[in-house]
């Protein structure tokens, strides 16, 4: 038997519990979406600090790569924007609830690749949240169905 976190309350249940003790959420359902599968499944806009002053579009596909935009976030303040707006494409790959993506990230001095990886706490066919390295939060929307971002 291992232990796993609970996505509800963060206590440690086991692996075998149905439901955590502590808070009454589903563990199992909450052990099985299949990430590659939703991540698959449409466009996905994500927002995090971990961008800075920037929203990602991205549309993943089977074949591990993505197609992404980024573009201004139209909740930060009028200004100098750091994230250029630009297309690509990435890879990406899924462990379990964590997300592992690489993509050039085009600041005001220039493009960089980027890897980032999110650990989400919460999955569900329309919605995403989680935590990346740097402790930032993630909201990822599924905003629409469609195989590109670019065609």
């Amino acid at each position: 038997m291992a232990l796993v976190t609970c996505p509800e309350c963060q206590q440690q249940v086991s692996s075998k519990a149905t439901t955590c003790p502590h808070c009454g959420f589903p563990i199992g359902q909450a052990q099985s979406p299949d990430l590659e599968a939703i991540l698959c499944g449409g466009i996905w806009l994500a927002q995090s600090g971990t961008l800075v002053d920037a929203q990602l579009h991205a549309t993943f596909l089977s074949n591990h790569t993505f197609q992404g935009q980024t573009t201004p976030d139209p909740n930060r303040f009028a200004g100098m924007q750091l994230v250029m707006s630009t297309s690509f494409t990435g890879t990406w790959q899924v462990a379990g609830p964590q997300l592992f993506f690489e993509f050039p990230l085009t600041m005001a001095s220039g493009p960089a690749q980027t890897q980032i990886a999110i650990q989400f706490t919460r999955i569900s066919a329309s919605a995403l949240s989680g935590i990346d390295r740097f402790v930032r939060p993630w909201e990822w929307q599924k905003v629409g169905r469609g195989r590109s971002l670019h065609g």
